[in-house]
C-alpha cells in the first residue's frame, strides 16, 4: 500500500520542511518534492501524538458512579476519542492496588476492562496502537498479587511506582485532603483521621518491599518504569534506586531538576498547562518548562490537551521551536518507553503522522494516519 502526501509543512526533529511525502509498507520512505498525491494545502504533517498516561478509558467503562458500559464498547469509544486527537499510539494506564473508591478499579472490572480491549485489538476494532501502562500503588498488602494476575499481558509495556498517602506527593496537605474526604464520602472527624492512619500505616509496612517487587517485575520482562509523583530529593534517590528512567508529575520544581539532573525523562500533564497549574497545587507545567526541565507531556485526563500544549509551547512567553514543542509529544515519550520505530517524520519510521491546521492559535486535526493507513 502506497501513500503520496503533498504540499505540507513537515515537521522533522530539527526543522519545517515545505515538501512532499512518499509512505509505503506502513514505513515512511522518502521526502520528494511537491508533486502529485493527498494535498495537505500547506498544513502541518507531524508525527502521530504518543501518549504514556491517560485515564481515560476507565471514563467509558464505568462513565456514571455506578454503571458500567461494555467494555469492549468503551475500548472502541476510547480509541476514537484518541485518534480524533491526533494520539495514535495510547497507553492506557490503569491502577493496580489503588484504595481509590473508583470502581472501574476493582480487580474483577479491572480483568473485564482488559478482556474488552484484548478483543477490541484482536479483532482490529481499534484505530491506534494501545499498550497498558500499570501504575503499581505502593501501600498496597495485596500488590504482588494483583501484579501475578495482570503484568503478564501481551500489552503491558510500562510500569509506575506510585503512592497517594496523605501527607506527602500529590497530597502534601493532610488536613486538606481530608476536607476532601469528609466531603465527598460523608465521614467525619474521627473517620477522616482513622483513614488517614490506617493509610499511613500501610505506607510504612508495605512501601519499602513494594517497591522492590515492582523493579525486580520490570527488569525481568524488561519493561521501562517511572516514578509517579515525586516530590521531595528522596523520592527521586528512591526512583533512582529502582533504575526508573521517567519522572511522571513531579509536584516540585526541585524534584523536577533533580530528575533531569539525573538524566530521568520529565513528564508532565498536559492539562496542567493548559488550566494554568496543578489542580493540586502543586508545581506548574509552565513553571517546569520555564526551568528547562520539561521533556514531555502526557494527556493525563483529557486525550485534546496534548495537541493543544504543545503547539501552546510555541507562543508567549515559552516561544519554542515548533520542532521542540512538538517532541514533548512524540519523540520524546517515545524515547522514554523505548518505541525507536516512531514519533518522528524520518525516512524507516513508522508511518504514523497526522495533518494539522492551525486556526486562530488553535490546531484542529484534519487528518490521522497509522501505519500509513488513514484512520482519522
Amino acid at each position: 500500500m502506497e501513500t503520496r502526501i503533498s504540499n505540507a509543512r513537515i515537521v522533522t526533529p530539527n526543522e519545517v520542511v515545505e515538501s512532499s511525502l512518499a509512505v509505503s509498507n506502513g514505513c515512511i520512505q522518502a521526502f520528494e518534492p511537491n508533486g502529485s498525491g493527498i494535498d495537505f494545502d500547506g498544513d502541518y504533517l507531524i508525527p502521530g501524538l504518543i501518549d504514556i498516561h491517560t485515564d481515560n478509558l476507565e471514563k467509558h467503562f464505568y462513565p456514571r458512579p455506578g454503571v458500567d458500559w461494555d467494555a469492549q464498547s468503551a475500548a472502541i469509544i476510547h480509541d476514537g476519542q484518541c485518534v480524533s486527537v491526533g494520539i495514535t499510539t495510547v497507553f492506557d494506564s490503569l491502577s493496580i492496588g489503588s484504595w481509590s473508591d473508583n470502581e472501574a478499579r476493582h480487580l474483577d472490572n479491572m480483568l473485564k476492562l482488559v478482556e474488552g480491549l484484548e478483543t477490541a485489538d484482536q479483532e482490529q476494532q481499534l484505530r491506534g496502537n494501545h499498550l497498558l501502562h500499570w501504575r503499581c500503588e505502593t501501600s498496597s498488602p495485596v500488590l504482588e498479587d494483583l501484579m501475578d494476575k495482570l503484568v503478564p499481558h501481551r500489552l503491558t509495556h510500562l510500569l509506575s511506582v506510585m503512592d497517594h498517602t496523605p501527607g506527602q506527593r500529590q497530597y502534601p496537605d493532610i488536613e486538606k485532603h481530608k476536607a476532601r474526604w469528609k466531603a465527598h464520602l460523608g465521614l467525619t472527624d474521627e473517620e477522616a483521621e482513622a483513614r488517614v492512619a490506617n493509610a499511613q500505616e500501610k505506607q510504612a509496612k508495605y512501601t519499602p518491599m513494594n517497591r522492590e517487587v515492582v523493579d525486580k517485575v520490570a527488569k525481568k520482562r524488561n519493561l521501562a518504569l517511572a516514578s509517579h509523583d515525586d516530590q521531595l530529593p528522596e523520592h527521586i534517590h528512591d526512583a533512582l534506586a529502582i533504575d526508573a528512567t521517567i519522572a511522571e508529575f513531579p509536584t516540585t520544581i526541585e524534584a523536577a531538576r533533580l530528575a533531569k539532573e539525573n538524566n530521568m525523562t520529565v513528564v508532565m500533564g498536559a492539562p496542567n498547562l493548559m488550566r494554568g497549574g496543578s489542580y493540586s497545587g502543586n508545581a506548574s507545567a509552565a513553571e517546569v518548562a520555564d526551568a528547562g526541565l520539561l521533556d514531555a507531556f502526557a494527556s493525563d485526563y483529557v486525550p485534546r490537551s496534548m495537541i493543544e500544549a504543545a503547539f501552546r509551547l510555541t507562543q508567549p512567553p515559552f516561544d519554542w521551536s515548533l520542532p521542540k514543542a512538538i517532541a514533548t509529544v512524540t519523540a520524546n515519550p517515545a524515547d522514554s518507553v523505548g518505541l525507536s520505530d516512531r514519533g518522528r517524520i524520518e525516512e524507516g519510521k513508522r508511518a504514523d503522522f497526522i495533518r494539522v491546521k492551525v486556526k486562530d492559535g488553535r490546531p484542529l486535526i484534519r487528518g490521522v494516519w497509522v501505519a500509513g493507513e488513514r484512520v482519522g
